[in-house]
């Protein structure tokens, strides 16, 4: 079947996410890292426990708004290439409210190989913010990125994903390369969504005005729990802005959808979304981090 972009949706795994284990054995080539982020609530904060393995690295934890625990996430090469492979994983314990985001994009670049891969796994139990910075595909890169998020009993989510094909604004198109975005959300009433997005840079959808009509820039975002007035309160924000973005409710999960010619349109839309929502599930005012204005 066809997913809201046009591309098609696998309706089997082709994937397993990766188990995040420190050092992965039996790998000699790329760039292999880890990062294990582990929140708990002691008093009145969210603490980090965290480990890493190769480079992927965390600033220390920055309290702006009193407990909520802001944590930057650091990939010094600043780039994957060949068969890089780059695992992410967070668990967020009940009562604990973490909210994590990125310095930079998250750049693939020209692979010779078979392809990098971004793995990430998020458990919530309490309160997660996961809001990096978008994936950039640079030409004739090749990328797997899996997102696996888990779902508990008093989960509170706000999520966001943005790609960017190429780098319009340089001229540097995205004209060769393909990369596959697996997405799979479980809640404690089983699996509600599994999202599976696949770009070719060669496929007639990339640049038909039935597809991405030429598009640079696509994301997906997802609040959880959902309900018809947040969809509603969504909704009002997106009828202020002039982008091709929509809002669905799948159970008790919300899903944004949207494409613009620049990655920072599209994100300043969702920052608006997330401005609205965020009173209405986390009970806070937004806050933004301080990297996102430097």
């Amino acid at each position: 079947m066809w997913n809201a972009f046009g591309f098609l949706k696998m309706t089997a795994d082709p994937y397993t996410v990766a188990d995040p284990g420190l050092n992965p054995s039996g790998v000699q080539q790329g760039w292999r890292a880890s990062l294990s982020l582990d929140y708990s609530q002691a008093g009145a904060r969210t603490l980090l426990s965290h480990q890493h393995y190769g480079p992927l690295r965390v600033q220390r934890p920055f309290f702006p708004e009193g407990g909520v625990n802001h944590t930057y996430v650091l990939h010094p090469p600043g780039g994957m290439v060949g068969d890089d492979l780059l695992q992410i994983h967070a668990s967020v314990d009940t009562s604990a409210h973490a909210l994590i985001t990125t310095p930079g994009a998250t750049k693939a670049y020209r692979n010779v190989c078979t392809q990098s891969q971004l793995n990430t796994s998020l458990r919530v139990d309490g309160i997660l913010e996961w809001l990096p910075q978008e994936v950039i595909l640079f030409d004739n890169s090749k990328l797997s990125s899996q997102t696996q998020i888990r779902l508990g009993p008093q989960a509170r989510l706000i999520s966001w994903e943005i790609i960017c094909l190429g780098r319009p604004a340089g001229d540097l198109p995205f004209d060769e390369g393909f990369a596959r975005f697996l997405t799979t959300v479980e809640s404690p009433a089983g699996r509600v969504l599994h999202d599976n997005l696949l770009l070719d840079a060669k496929s007639p959808l990339i640049r038909s005005p039935w597809g991405l009509n030429q598009n640079t820039a696509i994301g997906v975002m997802l609040a959880y729990p959902g309900d018809i007035n947040l969809r509603d309160k969504v909704r009002e924000v997106l009828h202020a802005n002039n982008l091709a973005v929509g809002v669905t409710l799948l159970d008790s999960l919300l899903v944004i959808r949207g494409m613009a010619a620049q990655a920072q349109n599209l994100r300043r839309v969702f920052v608006q979304v997330w401005e609205a929502i965020r009173p209405i599930l986390l009970r806070r005012e937004a806050c933004l981090p301080r990297i996102w204005n430097t």
